[in-house]
């Protein structure tokens, strides 16, 4: 009788210990159930935000902001081609603010970029403000839409071309370098790295490139201006500006980022016969977002002490 109640007893407490496990597997997997649910809502809220469920932009009429704001490569005009493209064809977006904050960069980026902007515009008008900069190739860009419209402390101009050359040849002899370049053509290799330019050298790269260049971006600017190229040239030495300095030659108008955008939307408001509070802005991203992976972790929480506290023997 007595080994029968042990036994009892003993099976009581297996199942007590048993139900305990039981218990403790549950947590675990509510816990780790809850951390999927807390991936998925950012990985949900990410996609919102990035447009790949393709609910991002406003459905009620707005004005798509585009922040111009890295050095001018041929990458970086082709992006923000792509993201105007599609502005382009959304019916409500109805105007777009381009906002500028740049050094500038590839000329023929620029150029290129300059035209898109003056055939855009045959479709849907953009908007240019200089926030803080739009020097060089930058200001080629802007010059392509009117009014330019700064604000009062942004640079502007330095209209001029520039190839940075640099000399290694004492540093490369010290380190056992040499140049041994195989070349046909006798201005094949017009420069190198290795010593100073000749006079011949510059004097070739002058006339082949650097002026070349120089005067079609002379005859751009003075062209979207409406300006002579003598009265341009008094301005176009490489100097910058402050925009207040050159309003009404380089700059259109004064203002800021804020009263603009008060002024565009009454002008949008007007143009569409809409009401101005009914007038959003929308920014644009232009930067490539990762896509966020799944973590979960038990390290430095509860779980871990769960988790190794657990038996399944």
């Amino acid at each position: 009788m007595s080994n029968l109640y042990n036994e009892s007893e003993k099976l009581k407490a297996e199942l007590k210990i048993f139900k305990l496990k039981s218990l403790k597997e549950k947590i675990i997997l509510f816990g780790v159930i809850l951390l999927i649910l807390a991936e998925l809502v950012v990985v949900v809220n990410f996609l919102k935000k990035s447009g790949f469920l393709g609910a991002t932009k406003p459905h009620n009429p707005y004005v798509a902001v585009i922040n111009f704001n890295k050095e001018i490569t041929v990458d970086y005009i082709n992006k923000v081609e792509s993201k105007m493209q599609a502005l382009k064809n959304d019916k409500n977006a109805k105007e777009v603010l381009m906002v500028f904050n740049t050094p500038g960069g590839s000329p023929s980026a620029s150029d290129e970029f300059n035209a898109y902007l003056k055939d855009y515009t045959k479709t849907k008008k953009v908007n240019v403000y200089v926030e803080s900069m739009a020097a060089s190739g930058g200001y080629y860009i802007v010059s392509a839409i009117k009014p330019i419209i700064a604000n009062k402390n942004a640079v502007v101009g330095s209209i001029g071309v520039i190839m940075p050359h640099y000399v290694i040849g004492k540093l490369a002899k010290k380190l056992g370098i040499e140049s041994d370049d195989i070349t046909v053509g006798k201005y094949k290799k017009p420069i190198s790295l290795f010593e100073k330019a000749s006079t011949e050298q510059k004097k070739y790269l002058y006339s082949h490139l650097l002026n070349p260049t120089y005067q079609n971006f002379l005859n751009v600017v003075a062209n979207d201006r409406n300006i002579s190229i003598k009265k341009l040239k008094i301005y176009a030495d490489g100097k910058i500006y402050i925009a207040n300095q050159v309003k009404g030659i380089l700059v259109d108008k004064i203002s800021t980022l804020v009263q603009t955008k008060i002024n565009i939307k009454k002008e949008v408001a007007k143009r569409f016969k809409l009401r101005p509070k009914d007038i959003k802005f929308y920014r644009v991203s232009l930067n490539d977002r990762k896509m966020p992976f799944f973590k979960i972790e038990v390290e430095n929480s509860t779980l871990k002490t769960l988790v190794n506290g657990l038996n399944l023997k």
